[in-house]
């Protein structure tokens, strides 16, 4: 048995001596470490992604637009501006929204979200679907959630930012 144990090893490596397939060839298992399949694996994956915002709202109606800046991984500091309908009937909201990181590239998400209101503040939850964006958010997907408390006479509010990111690439 153990004479054919060493026949098949020595067989194995002079296929890949003969066969080129050394530890650095194109075609070599262990050529995708650090290369492209190591590079999927680590895009495939979900990257938690954490920060805190603060902003001020307008609005015309039901339609409120939002800027804010604020602090989060993967962004570092970045500049936030959603649009969406506020619904007051139901204390809901849906849009969409933009997020650029300090270089530049932009995250993008369709939002929901619900208020409860206690004058003079309303706790919001919003719900960020991350559809993807620019530079070296192009194919990110994952969800987002903010929690911020809205002053409604100033239309300022400050929150924090929860949820997963996966780069996809």
């Amino acid at each position: 048995m153990r004479h054919l144990q060493c026949g098949v090893l020595a067989f194995c490596f002079f296929t890949v001596a003969c066969a080129g397939g050394g530890p650095n060839a194109p075609t070599s298992p262990s050529s995708a470490i650090g290369g492209t399949a190591a590079t999927a694996a680590r895009g495939g994956s979900e990257l938690p992604f954490r920060g805190t915002l603060d902003a001020t709202e307008t609005e015309d109606g039901s339609l409120h637009h939002l800027v804010g800046t604020g602090n989060a991984t993967h962004l570092g500091r970045f500049t936030l501006t959603s649009n969406f309908t506020v619904d007051t009937a139901t204390a809901t909201a849906s849009g969409t929204a933009a997020w650029t990181a300090a270089n530049g590239d932009q995250l993008f998400t369709t939002v929901t979200g619900h208020a409860v209101v206690t004058f003079p503040t309303a706790a919001i939850t919003e719900i960020h679907t991350i559809t993807g964006g620019t530079g070296r958010f192009a194919e990110a997907s994952g969800s987002l959630s903010v929690d911020r408390s809205l002053n409604l006479p100033t239309l300022v509010s400050s929150g924090s930012i929860t949820g997963t990111i996966n780069l996809g690439h």
